[in-house]
C-alpha cells in the first residue's frame, strides 16, 4: 500500500504539497476548514522562483494564461509618481505574473486526484506514534495517515500543539486589499508607491481587472482604523499620483479586505517525528517581498525532492527542514525590514530614504532579486 499523507490546510501550500505528492505516487488526503472554495480574496503576485515551482508539476502555463505579466517592468515610485527605484523593462529578467488568487486556487484544486480535497474539516487534535499520525476534526471524525503535513496557516493550531507555541510579530501597520473593476494605462507595470500617508500598490491583474493594497502605520487592533472605509482610503490617498483615486474608486466597497500584519519568529526546525510544516505555517512573512505563497510553492517541490531520494520519509523530512529553514528565514527578516523602511512617514526620513535608493546601484538589486528568483529547487541534497 501506498503511503499516506495527511495534509492540513487547502490553501497554496496544502494543494501545491498535495499536487507533487500524487505525482511522486503517494496517497494523500487535504483537510480544508472552509464548507467550500469560494471566490474569495484579492490578487497574488507569482515571482519566477514560484513559476518555477509550478512549472515543476506542469501548472505554469496555466498560471500565465490566466494570469497577467509585467513586461513593463516593476517599480517604487513616490506619492507624486516618479521612480525610486525600478526593474525597467529592458532589463527584465526577472517578470512577475498576477492572478487572482482564487483563480490560482482553482487552478491547484484541478491538478488534484477526485477527492483528494476534503471540505469542512477543521483540525482539533493531531497525535503521532510509532506507527502513524491521527487527526481528529471539530465534526467528531478522526483520519489515520502514515505522516502529515500541516499547512494551515499562520495561525496554526496544530503547529502550536506540536511544536508549542509560536511567537507571532506584529509589523506595526495594517493593509486594505481590493480588486477594482478598472486597468491603470499601463497594465504590464506593477506599481508601489511610497509616501509620507502610506504605501500603495497597483498590480494589474487580467480581464481588466486591478489588484490594490494600501498600509498605514497603525497600532495593533487599532479602533481607528478597523471603522476605515474605502471612502477614508480615497480621501486619505486622493492626493497620490494618477491613477491611485480612479483606481480606488473603481473598487466594490462591500469587498474590501483589512488584516493587520503579522510575521512569525523564523523558527529553527519545520519537523518533528512523522509531522512536517510548509508554508506560513513554517515560516509566515510579511507581504512586502510578496514571497509568501510562493516561498509555499518552494516547499512542496523541495520536500517531494526529498521523499523522492530519501526512502526513509522521517529522514527527509529532515532534509527538507534543512533545506527550508535558512532561505525562508533571511527572506522574512528582508521582508520585514522592506516594509520598515517603506513605512517611513516623515518628509525629511522618506526624502533621504529615496534619493539613497535612487543613487543604489542596480547591479545590487538585481544581486539580492537573483538570491529570491534564482533557486535551484532541485538540486541534490
Amino acid at each position: 500500500m501506498a503511503t499516506k499523507f495527511l495534509i492540513i490546510g487547502g490553501g497554496i501550500g496544502g494543494l501545491m504539497a498535495g499536487i507533487a505528492l500524487e505525482q511522486a505516487g503517494f496517497y494523500v488526503e487535504i483537510f480544508e476548514q472552509a464548507e467550500q472554495m469560494k471566490r474569495v480574496g484579492a490578487g497574488i503576485t507569482v515571482s519566477p522562483n514560484g513559476m518555477s515551482a509550478l512549472a515543476e508539476l506542469g501548472l505554469a502555463e496555466q498560471v500565465k494564461q490566466m494570469g497577467n505579466v509585467s513586461s513593463k517592468g516593476i517599480a517604487i515610485v513616490d506619492e507624486r509618481g516618479r521612480p525610486i527605484t525600478k526593474l525597467a523593462d529592458e532589463a527584465l529578467a526577472f517578470p512577475i505574473y498576477a492572478i487572482h488568487r482564487a483563480d490560482l486556487q482553482d487552478i491547484l484544486a484541478s491538478a488534484l486526484k477526485k477527492d483528494t480535497l476534503q471540505f469542512g474539516k477543521k483540525c482539533c487534535d493531531v497525535r503521532q506514534d510509532d506507527t502513524g499520525v491521527v487527526i481528529r476534526f471539530e465534526d467528531g471524525t478522526e483520519v489515520t495517515g502514515d505522516y502529515a503535513i500541516v499547512a494551515d496557516g499562520i495561525h496554526s493550531s496544530a503547529r502550536d500543539q506540536i511544536f508549542g507555541r509560536q511567537k507571532l510579530r506584529y509589523a506595526d501597520y495594517t493593509c486594505w486589499r481590493g480588486i477594482a473593476k478598472e486597468w491603470p494605462d499601463d497594465e504590464k507595470l506593477f506599481t508601489e508607491t511610497w509616501g509620507t500617508k502610506g504605501r500603495v500598490g497597483i498590480v494589474p491583474l487580467a480581464n481588466g481587472e486591478t489588484y490594490w493594497f494600501a498600509v498605514i502605520s497603525a497600532t495593533e487592533n487599532s479602533i481607528a482604523h478597523q471603522t476605515y472605509e474605502l471612502a477614508d482610503l480615497i480621501a486619505r490617498f486622493g492626493s497620490y499620483h494618477t491613477p491611485v483615486q480612479a483606481i480606488l474608486e473603481a473598487t466594490d466597497p462591500e469587498k474590501l479586505i483589512r488584516g493587520d500584519i503579522f510575521d512569525l519568529v523564523p523558527m529553527t526546525s519545520f519537523v518533528k517525528g512523522r509531522i512536517v510544516l510548509l508554508g506560513d505555517a513554517a515560516h509566515a512573512m510579511t507581504p512586502n517581498m510578496g514571497q509568501g505563497g510562493c516561498q509555499a510553492m518552494e516547499d512542496a517541490i523541495v520536500l517531494q525532492n526529498c521523499v523522492k531520494r530519501l526512502e526513509d520519509v522521517e529522514m527527509a523530512f529532515e532534509a527538507y527542514s534543512k533545506a527550508r529553514v535558512g532561505r525562508t528565514k533571511k527572506i522574512t527578516e528582508r521582508s520585514r525590514l522592506i516594509g520598515k523602511v517603506g513605512q517611513f512617514e516623515s518628509a525629511f526620513a522618506c526624502k533621504i530614504r529615496n534619493v539613497g535608493m535612487r543613487l543604489a546601484p542596480a547591479s545590487a538589486q538585481r544581486k539580492q532579486l537573483a538570491y529570491v528568483y534564482e533557486v535551484d529547487l532541485l538540486r541534490p541534497l
